[in-house]
């Protein structure tokens, strides 16, 4: 349980901090309705603390994402697949923040992978899509950028994934206080059951932050259910739920078992390389 702990942690808190960046960004948006009453100066400053709020929100999505995506290298078990992520909040008042997000994800039996994300357009911009390409076998990797036609090198789509994890575990020590692993972590099995047609094991952590560790008058629960399938080394649904800033759920969708074309796996034609 100790050697799983910081990356368990690191995952909560990191959908824990989307949500607390849109609490962030409701309360800038709330400032932002009385810049009438601001000198020229303060609006401005309080315009630019919006907009960066507002990218700081997008990139813990885009770290959501790829942390989502496998450590390994995975033959033999070739799959297509859509995903969501949907994060949702609710204040006080019974209002809701939503947001979410999508992804088409392919890999083929060699183990190659592509991910194409759409992002939820912030501040009433559009969404934008970003695909994920990592070749293990030719051992090349691209961020492509489809409306600007361009295809991001990058040594390795998992390196990328894995040097977002250990940055996030600063994050963890920084937003959970220190816990006793026996007595504030609690491991349970939840068996099996079929999602969306494969087989799937699940399991439900609870971590526990005692009464008065951070101000809180009474213990606060979070937890994380997770169902994973061994057919395609996949998770297929998982959701956190941490009263504190909301809910999480990742789930796949439309899952076919099958081989993926060789294409996918390419940079396309007419796309330039950037370093």
């Amino acid at each position: 349980m100790t050697s799983s702990l910081p990356r368990t942690i690191a995952l909560v808190v990191l959908a824990s901090s989307c949500a607390l960046a849109q609490q962030a960004t409701t309360s800038t948006n709330v400032q932002l309705a009385s810049h009438s009453a601001l000198p020229d100066e303060a609006a401005q400053e309080a315009e630019r603390a919006a907009q960066q709020e507002l990218h700081a929100k997008k990139e813990i999505a885009e770290k959501l994402e790829l942390l989502s995506a496998h450590s390994k290298v995975v033959t033999g078990k070739p799959y297509s697949a859509n995903s969501t992520t949907d994060i949702v909040q609710t204040l006080s008042d019974g209002n809701r923040i939503v947001q979410h997000s999508s992804s088409v994800i392919y890999r083929d039996s060699q183990g190659r992978t592509r991910r194409e994300q759409t992002f939820t357009g912030f501040n009433a911009r559009p969404g934008e899509t970003k695909i994920f390409i990592d070749d293990p076998i030719s051992g090349t990797a691209f961020m492509i950028e489809p409306d600007q036609k361009t295809g991001r090198r990058l040594s390795s789509a998992r390196e990328v994934s894995l040097k977002l994890e250990r940055s996030s575990n600063t994050m963890a020590n920084v937003k959970l206080p220190k816990l006793d692993e026996q007595h504030d972590i609690v491991q349970e099995d939840l068996g099996t059951k079929t999602l969306q047609g494969i087989q799937c094991t699940g399991k439900r952590q609870t971590i526990t932050i005692p009464a008065g560790q951070v101000g809180n008058e009474q213990p606060i629960a979070i937890v994380t259910e997770t169902w994973f399938s061994p057919d395609i080394e996949a998770i297929v649904q998982s959701s956190t739920t941490d009263p504190r800033f909301g809910q999480t759920t990742y789930t796949l969708h439309n899952v076919e078992l099958r081989d993926q074309p060789l294409a996918l796996f390419t940079l396309p034609n007419g796309y330039r390389v950037e370093n």
